[in-house]
């Protein structure tokens, strides 16, 4: 039995995505943040010691970290590859890239908050310009393909939905069509629609 311990507003809503695109029986706990401090309740806290969401629990198996939960469910469950390049292809070198480039914009885009909430001084301006420069980098690798590796849906879309639906509250979405096209595609997919449904409504992140 698969169980997501899903939080309100966070990255734990591509994982129901992929979870509804692999058509996967699963329960889904959802929390809301704490008021006071918009942080995670203490019962979400209780499920893994980093006290982060998403959590997967899947039979005996008890993950975080929203890229490792995603990868053990295209390993365990992506049967016949629809989500996964071909192995020793440059589409796969590719697909790997993207995994570790969308950390790196989850982190850009934390600085950016801090940055937003906070006085920084002189590191302002450096982690304002590390949104900008990964956006600009996706925004360049989008131009003539459907997805982020070409023509294929694969687990990297999945990962990098989520920091880039975050961090256009930090750049001008103007600037960056192929985004705003690619995310359009990800939020009127019918898979992501489902998501929506399942967790009684879609990502909100304006207030991050």
């Amino acid at each position: 039995m698969i169980t997501l311990h899903y939080l309100k507003q966070s990255c734990s809503h591509r994982i129901v995505w992929l979870l509804e695109a692999l058509g996967l029986d699963y329960e889904l706990k959802i929390y809301d943040r704490n008021p006071d401090n918009s942080m995670a309740p203490a019962e979400l806290k209780a499920q893994h010691p980093l006290g982060k969401a998403p959590v997967l629990q899947d039979g005996d198996l008890t993950i975080a970290e929203g890229n490792a939960i995603i990868q053990h469910l295209l390993d365990r469950y992506d049967d016949e590859n629809r989500f996964t390049p071909a192995y020793k292809t440059n589409d796969y070198s590719n697909y790997v890239y993207w995994l570790a480039i969308s950390a790196s914009m989850f982190s850009a885009n934390l600085l950016a908050l801090v940055s937003k909430k906070g006085d920084l001084g002189d590191f302002a301006q450096y982690t304002n310009a590390q949104v900008g420069l990964y956006f600009n980098h996706v925004e360049q690798s989008l131009a003539g393909k459907k997805w982020i590796v070409g023509e294929q849906l694969t687990g990297a879309d999945f990962v990098l939905s989520f920091p880039l639906q975050w961090g256009l509250n930090y750049v001008e979405k103007a600037d960056f069509p192929n985004i705003a096209r690619y995310l359009e595609q990800i939020e009127n997919h019918p898979d992501y629609l489902k998501a929506n449904e399942k967790t009684a409504g879609g990502l909100d992140l304006s207030k991050f």
